[in-house]
């Protein structure tokens, strides 16, 4: 791809952005980042724009081809899109960018949304950068507005039950099973039945590793009881 390339974004081959965000070393050099997902959609819900790691984070492929020019309801679920379609409209009307954390495909995203220039008559456009892992976001900020997901996709963590991960949870930080029962207000041995079950369902028997993956998801207490996403489309569903 060379600069000044025309490819239309929608082409399955391309990695051309759409015009209002323009090509330049910097971009290209931008959104290979193998650690940064790039995404740009608009208020009509379709994909305008994806890289690589983005297509690998939300949808689990690498090409992001695959996704480029479809509706983001043809990739996820109705209640994670509109969810995501309240943000861009919030967006819209106040000019404020946000910061939003959820969890997607067992994983901890966390991704940074403005609204970017649109050419006239087409729907308005909004990038989203998103990084994966652990990520602190410490109240409002002036600049953004934080959003916390309302739903989850757990992906192979859907296995467990929701006082197996309220344990994996606390296993993430640190607690020791005295702790841990303390918290939940149960019994140490109770934990260990619990902490045992979900290392079988895993596959994992190693403490350490179980907390590993409690990281990864950037599970919380509070994420056990958040409303878990079914059904989620597949992409070898959708016409490629």
């Amino acid at each position: 791809m060379t600069e000044g390339d025309t490819t239309h974004p929608s082409s399955s081959n391309s990695k051309t952005p759409p015009t209002s965000v323009g090509v330049s070393p910097v971009w290209n050099m931008f959104v290979a980042d193998p650690a940064v997902g790039v995404v740009i959609t608009n208020l009509d819900a379709v994909i305008v724009y994806a890289n690589k790691k983005s297509a690998q984070l939300f949808v689990g492929v690498d090409d992001p081809g695959v996704v480029i020019g479809k509706s983001m309801y043809d990739v996820a679920s109705k209640e994670w899109v509109e969810e995501r379609l309240k943000v861009y409209r919030r967006i819209a009307e106040t000019g404020q960018p946000a910061i939003m954390r959820h969890i997607r495909r067992g994983r901890q995203l966390q991704s940074t949304v403005h609204a970017i220039p649109t050419p006239p008559g087409e729907a308005m456009q909004f990038l989203s950068i998103t990084h994966e892992g652990e990520h602190t976001i410490e109240g409002e900020d002036e600049d953004f507005f934080v959003f916390e997901s309302g739903v989850m996709d757990l992906g192979p963590l859907d296995v467990l039950s929701t006082r197996e991960l309220e344990v994996l949870a606390l296993i993430g930080q640190g607690l020791t099973t005295q702790e841990i029962a303390e918290v939940l207000f149960r019994s140490p041995k109770t934990i260990e039945g619990h902490r045992d079950s979900i290392a079988k369902k895993l596959g994992e028997s190693s403490r350490i590793r179980l907390g590993q993956i409690a990281r990864s998801a950037g599970l919380e207490l509070a994420d056990a009881s958040l409303k878990r996403l079914k059904d989620e489309p597949s992409i070898e569903d959708t016409e490629l």
